[in-house]
């Protein structure tokens, strides 16, 4: 029962799929109960009956034939995605959380802003510094973001201010479907 919290718990950080952890664990789940064995008469001391055979078959039928669906269904929609878009928009929640969750610098954000371009413009007056970054943000929609003032000539420190630029003045920090 420890690793099941463990594994949830990493779930939230980038990069681990907790859907695939999720999965596996209802899998296993239902893949055990198809396949329990039945314990000898008196094992625990109690004695079996009809009734509790019944269930006990029922329960092993149910756990195979929601096995095979829900496999047949998963395989359908891995096979229909492009691997990028998701059919569940609030599901990004499951699998990762930003974390420190109420501080203003986090280790790790959950958005789509560290994929972003930008078109850069330097000054005309000819001291090299950029003096406007368009943002292409997750959603499409280009932002002009002005950073004269900012006095940056260096395209790599650019780059990497890129995803602070798109937190800041993108609507949308995630890729629409």
């Amino acid at each position: 029962a420890i690793d099941i919290v463990v594994n949830c718990l990493l779930g939230f950080t980038p990069f681990v799929d907790n859907f695939t952890h999720l999965g596996g664990f209802m899998y296993g789940f239902c893949c055990g109960i198809s396949t329990i064995e039945r314990l000898a008469l008196g094992f625990f001391g109690i004695s079996s009956d009809k009734c509790s055979q019944l269930g006990s078959a029922f329960m092993r039928f149910f756990g195979l034939i929601i096995s095979i669906i829900a496999i047949m269904v998963t395989t359908v929609v891995l096979v229909q995605s492009d691997g990028v878009s998701s059919p569940c928009h609030g599901c990004r929640y499951i699998s990762c959380v930003p974390f420190p969750p109420r501080a203003e610098e986090k280790w790790w954000y959950c958005d789509d802003c560290d994929v972003v371009t930008a078109d850069l413009f330097r000054s005309t007056d000819g001291t090299g510094l950029y003096e406007q970054v368009n943002v292409h943000c997750p959603n499409g929609v280009v932002e002009e973001v002005l950073i004269a003032e900012d006095g940056i000539q260096d395209k790599e420190v650019l780059r990497r201010a890129l995803p602070a630029y798109c937190r800041a003045h993108c609507e949308e920090v995630f890729m629409s479907n």
